[in-house]
C-alpha cells in the first residue's frame, strides 16, 4: 500500500467506488445498506437516549449518570443524515444509546470482528494469535486493522470460514443485531461484499468491551495484541471517536469506516476504546446519508469531543450541563 491521504472506499487507499446505477443502489438497499428512518430514540420504540448499567457492576464504581447525549439531542437533530450512538462508561457500568433503532452497515468496522473471529478461531483450535499462525496469517491482521487494506480483510475472512464464522463469533460475542453480509462483491462495484454486514452502535460498543476490558471470550494476549494494533491505525485514519481526546496521556484504539454509495450520500462509522485523564469508555458512532465525507466526520468527531468533556471526572457533578454543538 501506498502512502497519502486518498479516501477508500469501506477502508482501502485508492479504491474508488463506482456504482452504476439506481438499479444497482436499489440491490444495495435491499442487502441492508441504510436503517428504517425514525424518532430520535434510545432503542426501538424507546422515547430518548435510553441507560443502562452492566451486570455485576463493581461496589466502587461512581454512581449513576445522566446519559451523556441528552444535551445533544437537539443538535444532533440539525446535523444532516442519520446518526446512532453507544456509550458505555466503565467508572460507572452504564451504558447510553442513542437511537438504537437504527440499523447500519459497517464498512471497515466490521474487520474488528474478522479480527476477533480470527483469535476465537485460532484459540479454540489450540493456536493463541499471533505466534502460532502461518507467517502469511500473521501478516494479514495488521494490515486489515492498522492500514485498513481490503484484501487483506477478504483474505482472513476466507481463512477463518467466511460469515458463517464471523456469524458465530457475533453470537459469542452477544452481538445480537449484527448480520454479516453473505456478498461476494457490493452491488454494481469490485468492493468485497462484507462492508454491507448490518450492525447497531450498541452491537459495537459490546465488540469494543470485548477487547478493552477481561472477559471470557478473549484472551489477554489477544486482547492486547487487537488493542495495539487499534492503537496504531495510520494516521489519516485515526479520527473519529478520538476527536476530542488529548493525545498525550491517552489511549485511544479505534476502527472507522467509510463508504459512498451512488444517491445515499456517505456512511461513516467510527468505533474505539478511550482511556486517560480519569476517563475510561467505549464509544460507537454510526451514520448514514452523509452528504460528504469530511461533514460525516465532522459529525462523529462533535459527538466525540462532546462525550469526552462530559465524562470528566470534575464534570460528575453537573449531569447534562454541557451545550450543543
Amino acid at each position: 500500500m501506498t502512502g497519502g491521504r486518498a479516501r477508500r472506499a469501506c477502508g482501502v487507499r485508492g479504491t474508488a467506488l463506482r456504482l452504476a446505477a439506481a438499479g444497482a443502489l436499489a440491490s444495495v438497499a435491499a442487502a441492508g445498506c441504510s436503517g428504517s428512518p425514525g424518532s430520535l430514540t434510545g432503542g426501538a420504540g424507546s422515547p430518548g437516549p435510553t441507560a443502562t448499567s452492566s451486570p455485576g457492576s463493581s461496589p466502587d464504581r461512581l454512581p449513576s449518570r445522566n446519559s451523556p447525549f441528552l444535551p445533544m439531542s437537539r443538535a444532533l437533530a440539525s446535523r444532516s443524515g442519520r446518526i446512532t450512538a453507544a456509550l458505555y462508561d466503565e467508572r460507572t457500568g452504564q451504558t447510553w444509546v442513542y437511537h438504537g433503532g437504527l440499523r447500519e452497515v459497517t464498512a471497515s468496522i466490521v474487520k474488528v470482528q474478522i479480527m476477533g473471529t480470527a483469535m476465537r478461531t485460532a484459540a479454540l483450535a489450540g493456536r493463541p494469535l499471533p505466534g502460532q499462525l502461518p507467517a502469511s496469517e500473521q501478516a494479514l491482521i495488521p494490515t486489515m486493522i492498522e492500514n485498513s487494506d481490503n484484501n487483506a480483510a477478504t483474505a482472513m475472512l476466507a481463512k477463518v470460514g467466511g460469515p458463517a464464522a464471523l456469524a458465530a463469533f457475533d453470537r459469542a460475542a452477544g452481538l445480537t443485531s449484527t448480520v454479516p453480509s453473505r456478498l461476494r462483491f457490493i452491488p454494481g462495484t469490485t468492493l468485497p461484499g462484507w462492508g454491507l454486514t448490518t450492525t447497531t452502535a450498541l452491537d459495537q460498543v459490546r465488540l469494543v468491551r470485548a477487547f478493552a476490558y477481561p472477559g471470557r471470550l478473549l484472551s489477554g494476549q489477544d486482547r492486547a495484541y487487537g488493542l495495539n494494533l487499534m492503537e496504531h491505525v495510520e494516521s489519516d485514519q485515526a479520527w473519529g471517536i478520538s476527536g476530542g481526546v488529548p493525545a498525550a496521556g491517552s489511549t485511544i484504539a479505534l476502527k472507522n469506516g467509510w463508504l459512498p454509495l451512488s444517491g445515499a450520500g456517505w456512511t461513516i462509522n467510527s468505533i474505539g476504546w478511550v482511556s486517560g485523564h480519569g476517563r475510561n469508555y467505549v464509544l460507537a458512532v454510526l451514520t448514514d446519508h452523509d452528504p460528504a465525507y469530511q461533514y460525516g466526520i465532522a459529525t462523529i468527531e462533535q459527538i466525540a469531543a462532546k462525550v469526552y468533556a462530559d465524562l470528566a471526572p470534575a464534570a460528575a457533578g453537573r449531569n447534562g450541563q454541557n451545550a450543543g454543538f
